[in-house]
């Protein structure tokens, strides 16, 4: 398996590439077997804003047809 420190490096790589979803659910993955982790926690609230903010953008967008 392997480390948490090269799997949170990963994460942090989906999420620079725009795949904050996938970077979710790779936490939220991780976090079933690290619970309680500060920083996952920490950077799972601040992917989840992040996302948000993806989607309303992407909303708004669509509503008005901007692209």
């Amino acid at each position: 398996m392997a480390k948490l420190s090269e799997l949170i490096d990963r994460i942090d790589e989906e999420a620079k590439a725009g795949n904050r979803k996938k970077a979710l659910l790779m936490i939220d993955k991780l976090m079933e077997k690290v619970p309680d982790n500060d920083a996952l926690l920490a950077r799972r609230e601040k992917y989840q804003k992040e996302y948000e903010y993806e989607t309303r953008i992407e909303a708004l967008e669509k509503k008005y047809g901007i692209s």
